[in-house]
Parts: structure tokens; C-alpha cells; sequence
């Protein structure tokens, strides 16, 4: 490598960094932020921590980020230091994209399309991200180039190899597998026997890691994960729209989807069901709505379509433009964008290169992508291996223009780019990251802050619900610690509905630092959350009723936790000691036998159990189940008292 290359990739190598430390300090991107990060960091903390199988069931997310976060974290313990591998790998991927733009191209669109992609803000966004999105660009890139050696070059095992990757890079992003399939197929179609044979087996062992895990330890068949039949349902079934949508009773959240959609099954059939089962089942809903409504998925798939090649930011679960615009990062200086990409790369594809069989073979990625997205729904993080194909081949439709400067090209491109920018009048999330950062704003007690985030997330969404606004403030002048202040508002959104799991709560707390108890058990009593609120909420609504000394307000909430989250013993032990509140030890010794099941050392459900069995006369395992909490904690008070006991 030449000393200018160098230096040119390390200053990218700084700016991406840059932007991954800005993004690490955010604090609506930290590993608890919730939504699909946590979900990885939670997974990543157990494969670090020895469970390297993740059992018992199929993954519910992209394997392949999980191991690669764990690995980091295992080194570092740092999910920073993540960003910043990250941030390298991206670099390496500028690198693979000149590489392979070189080779189909030549030496000058090689030099544009690396340009291009190093002031491409998305991929450097994705990048400094907690998501399996922040390996898709290097993994994609290196695909590409792997690819273009074994049809350039065909050396003997870099067919396989090419196919490795391709399988590789299906274990963070399924949708690659369609595209790596079709590839092979064009090569077997041109009689390339060998090259296809051998890509097919690369692919296979690509993804065999997973494949036979997913065997060995779940006793299913899937090649990747549990949640595909989900995401065509939704992209697909009854109320699609093409894009992400929330189905009525479940979450959004990635774990809590898949959880709810196994109970949905379960429930629909009233019979156990494996998660391979229930992503069956969404298949087969999705396969008989189509074929109940042909005409109109088939309207559905020609708009996603589309879709795929419109450069609308379509942002889950986080807006790139509001980390562009609103968060103070280096992205706002980095301007291409898929705007330009897909424009340049669709005409460099054409005007590129003479169609030989191999350059037919590579180019097949990008139409086969695009139907593995439309397949689904629509995104604009299950893009970027799309707008990475689109770096390349953008080179080569630069140097087109520059080179023939033909009006007739200059044409095609203009209406390509009014094709794909056309507006779409999509939500880019910007509005509802402003309102999270006012959530935020509202949780740390800074009224004006907050105010000042709600008025912004207004002039973009005037709409946004009174109730959620007036809800935001309450929180943040209870936080601030003006309970009087905060009342009013927290029940004017309650009597509009806000629609938050957690406002009642916060309207008791308000009541009761006012003095106002008897209020704040009203509110209580009358509280009703939505039914898929997670067993944190109603652990949480649980013990505030308690707090209250009304166990018997406590008690539903808490039984709520334990249907919920059946093997969480926490919701089990607190469900106990209200039971216990609720002279009703019999019911509690069943909780705590429930904790001690799955925490045999857990010396407080022994003791308690110990102190149920005293009050039902069962001395003799009384006095066992706290002798075994004193072997463990030897200072445990209760346990002392039930021995004590005559």
C-alpha cells in the first residue's frame, strides 16, 4: 500500500471515529437505550459471561453481531471500544470498495467510488452504532471484492471462499442469502459448473455454525433465526403497508415480538408451539392472505419495489437524520448519500463495462437485494448492502459522465435521480427522536430542556398528541421535584389517554409527595395498563402499590408480571411477600418455592419460604428451608428468627 493511500484511509479512519465517540456519549444510543440495542448488548453480556450457546431456543436477532459484540467486550469490557472496531472495520470496507470499483472499472471510477463512500454519512452512521447494521457495509464490501477475484481470477479456492463470505454475511443479515443464491445460480446458468458449484458450498459453509447449532441445541431446522415468518407477515400479511408496523397485541421490540408472537400461536391453536413453528405459522397467514388477495400484493410488492430504490430515510429503530442534524456530529458534513449513490450507481451498472459473464454474475447482487428487501418490508438499514453495490458502480457511472460527456447520459441520470428522490412523504423518525430526547430531558428534572425539545419535535410533527406533551412535562417537573406542579398535567394526559404504561404511576407519585395518599391508591386501584406491557411495568406498578400499604391494589399487577414473564423470579418473589401482606402464606410459600426453583442459593425466597411454613405448620420444613438460607447468608435476620421460633 502507498504511503498517501495510507494516510488517506487513516484520516478517514479519524472522522469515522470521531463520529463513533460523539454517538457513544449520546444518551438516547447507550446500551440500556432499549429497543434492538439492548437486545444485543444483553446477549453479547451472556456469551461473555460463558453461555455460549444461547439456549434454549432459535436466536431471535442476527447471530453473527452477538458474537462479535461479545468477543469486544470480553476483551475490553467496553461497548465503546465496539464503536471504535467498528469504525475500523468501515474504513477496511472504503478500502474493499476502491479494490473492487478498480477491478470491474479501472483505476479512476476506483478512486470516486471510494470518495464517495468515504463521505457517505449513512454508512459512517451505522457504523458507530450498537446494531448488527454496523457490520453490514464491511461485510457486504468484502463480499463484493471477494466475489470479483473468484469471477476475475478464478483461482482455485476463491470461489469457495467468495461463498463463505457471502454465508457469513447472511448470519447478520439473512436477507444476503438471496442475492449469494442467485449469484450461484447465474454462474451454474452460464455453465461455470465449477465457480457456481463451489460458491453453493462456501455459502453452506457460511452458514453451517448456526445452522447446526440451531439443531444441536434448539432441535429445530433454521438457517438463522426464529423471526422471519414474523417480518413477512408484516411486510406481507393483512394491514401491510410495505413498511414496519406494529401488530395489535404484541410489541415492537425485537425480543418482546417474538415472545408475543409465540403466545399469539399458542393461544390461536392451544398447543405448546417451538419458535420455528410460530414463524411458520406467520408464513402460512401471510401465504393464505396472498393468495385471498392476489391483485392487491402484488399492487403491494410493485410499491415496495420501488420502495427499495427510493432514497427516503426510512430509520429503525434510530432517525439518521436527527443524528445528522439535531445531535452536534460530524455526519451533517458528510453529504452523500443515497440520493446520489443510487442515481450514479444505477447508471454506472449500465454504462460501466461490457457485459461479459462474469461481470453479469456480480451485477445480479443488486437486483437480486433489492427483491430480498421487497420480499419483507422496507427499511433503510436493510438497504445498506445495497447502497454498497450502489458505491461501486457509482465510480464507474462518474467517470461515465465525465468521460462521454453525452447529453443523452447527462438525461438518463436526471431522471434516475428524480426516480429514486422522489418524495415519499415518509416519517424519517426525526420528530419521535425529538420527543425521546425531551423524555429524556424530562427524566433528568431539566423543565427547560424539555420544553425546548417538544417545541422542535412540534415544528416537524404539529400533531404530536396533547397528551403525550402535556405527560413529558409532568414527568420532567416531578423529576424536578415540583409534585404540585407536575399534578395538573399528569391528569390532563391521563384523561386523555396517553397511552403510557407508566403514567399512573407517575400521577400516584406526584399524589403521594403531595401528601395525598388515599389519591395516589385511587389511582392506583383504577389503573389499567395496556395488556402487552412488559413484567417490568407491572413489577414496577406492583411494588408502588405496595409502597402505598395496599397489597391488595399490588396484587393484580404483580400476578400480571408472573403470567407475563413466568420465569422471572423476581415478579415471583414479589408476588409472594404481597401474598404474605395478604395473610395468605400458603399461596406465597408457592411463589417462593416457584424462585427457588430456579434460584436454589437465593437466600431470601428460602428464608421467606421458611417464615410461610411457620405460619402453616409445617415446622419441620421451616426450619430446613432457613437453616439452607443461613448456610448461605449467616447473617440472614429472618431466617434467624423463624429457627428462633418455639
Amino acid at each position: 500500500m502507498r504511503g498517501r493511500h495510507f494516510f488517506l484511509l487513516v484520516a478517514l479512519f479519524a472522522l469515522k471515529l470521531t463520529v463513533a465517540v460523539q454517538l457513544d456519549r449520546h444518551p438516547l444510543l447507550q446500551p440500556d437505550t432499549g429497543l434492538d440495542t439492548t437486545a444485543y448488548v444483553e446477549l453479547a453480556k451472556r456469551v461473555a459471561s460463558g453461555d455460549i450457546a444461547l439456549g434454549p431456543g432459535l436466536y431471535y436477532v442476527s447471530p453473527l453481531y452477538i458474537y462479535f459484540l461479545a468477543v469486544v467486550y470480553a476483551a475490553t469490557k467496553s461497548f465503546t471500544a465496539a464503536r471504535i472496531v467498528q469504525s475500523l472495520l468501515g474504513t477496511v470496507a472504503v478500502a474493499l470498495i476502491f479494490l473492487t470499483a478498480r477491478e470491474w472499472f479501472g483505476r479512476r471510477a476506483a478512486w470516486i467510488a471510494a470518495v464517495l463512500a468515504g463521505l457517505t454519512g449513512l454508512f459512517t452512521y451505522y457504523e458507530a452504532l450498537l446494531l448488527q447494521s454496523s457490520l453490514d457495509t464491511f461485510l457486504t464490501a468484502l463480499a463484493l471484492w471477494l466475489l470479483t477475484l473468484a469471477l476475475e481470477r478464478e483461482k482455485q479456492w476463491l470461489p469457495l471462499i467468495a461463498g463463505c463470505a457471502f454465508g457469513v454475511a447472511t448470519l447478520n443479515r439473512p436477507n444476503m442469502l438471496v442475492p449469494a443464491i442467485a449469484i450461484a445460480i447465474v454462474l451454474l446458468t452460464a455453465r461455470r459448473w465449477r465457480v457456481g458449484a463451489l460458491m453453493f458450498a462456501g455459502i453452506v459453509i457460511g452458514l453451517a455454525p448456526v445452522t447446526v447449532r440451531n439443531l444441536v441445541v434448539a432441535h429445530e431446522f433454521a438457517l438463522v433465526t426464529s423471526h422471519s415468518g414474523i417480518n413477512f407477515y408484516i411486510g406481507n400479511g393483512e394491514g401491510a403497508t410495505g413498511y414496519f408496523h406494529a401488530i395489535s397485541g404484541m410489541q415492537s421490540t425485537v425480543e418482546a415480538m417474538t415472545r408475543d408472537a409465540r403466545l399469539f400461536v399458542e393461544r390461536t391453536t392451544g398447543r405448546h408451539v417451538t419458535d420455528a413453528e410460530a414463524s411458520s405459522y406467520f408464513s402460512q397467514l401471510t401465504w393464505d392472505w396472498i393468495r385471498a388477495h392476489p391483485a392487491a400484493w402484488i399492487w403491494l410488492l410493485i410499491r415496495k419495489t420501488y420502495a427499495v430504490f427510493n432514497t427516503a430515510h426510512v430509520s429503525t429503530p434510530f432517525s439518521y437524520t436527527f443524528y445528522a442534524y439535531d445531535a452536534g456530529t460530524l455526519l451533517r458534513f458528510l453529504f452523500v448519500g443515497p440520493w446520489l449513490l443510487v442515481p450514479l450507481g444505477l447508471f454506472g451498472l449500465i454504462r460501466g463495462r461490457a457485459r461479459t459473464t462474469s461481470y453479469v454474475a456480480w451485477a445480479a447482487f443488486v437486483p437480486a437485494y433489492a427483491a430480498s428487501v421487497a420480499l419483507f418490508f422496507i427499511t433503510e438499514r436493510y438497504k445498506l448492502p445495497l447502497f454498497v453495490a450502489m458505491a461501486i458502480a457509482a465510480g464507474a457511472g462518474v467517470e461515465a459522465l465525465l468521460v462521454r460527456r453525452r447529453g443523452s447520459d447527462i438525461a438518463i441520470v436526471i431522471a434516475l435521480a428524480i426516480a429514486v428522490n422522489w418524495p415519499l412523504h415518509l416519517d424519517d423518525g426525526r420528530a419521535e427522536e425529538r420527543m425521546r430526547m425531551a423524555e429524556y430531558e424530562a427524566d433528568r428534572g431539566d423543565v427547560d430542556a424539555t420544553d425546548r425539545w417538544l417545541d422542535l419535535a412540534r415544528d416537524l410533527r404539529p400533531g404530536i398528541p396533547e397528551a403525550r406533551a402535556e405527560y413529558v412535562v409532568g414527568r420532567a417537573l416531578l423529576a424536578a421535584g415540583r409534585p404540585a406542579d407536575a399534578l395538573p398535567h399528569l391528569q390532563h394526559a391521563i384523561a386523555e389517554h396517553v397511552g403510557v404504561p407508566l403514567a399512573g404511576y407517575d400521577l400516584a407519585v406526584a399524589l403521594q409527595q403531595t401528601g395525598d395518599i388515599a389519591g395516589a391508591v385511587r389511582v392506583m386501584r383504577a389503573l389499567k395498563p395496556p395488556p402487552n406491557s412488559s413484567a417490568v411495568v407491572f413489577m414496577q406498578l406492583g411494588r408502588k402499590a405496595a409502597e402505598l400499604n395496599a397489597p391488595d391494589a399490588a396484587e393484580p399487577f404483580l400476578r400480571r408480571a408472573v403470567a407475563v414473564a413466568p420465569d422471572l423470579p423476581a415478579a415471583h418473589q414479589l408476588l409472594g411477600i404481597d401474598l404474605i401482606a395478604l395473610g395468605r402464606e400458603g399461596e406465597a410459600a408457592a411463589e417462593f418455592n416457584a424462585v427457588i426453583g430456579r434460584q436454589p442459593r437465593n437466600a431470601d425466597a428460602l428464608a421467606l419460604l421458611a417464615w410461610c411454613e411457620t405460619r402453616t405448620g409445617r415446622t419441620r420444613e421451616a426450619r430446613e428451608h432457613a437453616e439452607a438460607a443461613l448456610r448461605i447468608a449467616p447473617r440472614h435476620e429472618l431466617a434467624r428468627r423463624v429457627l428462633q421460633a418455639p
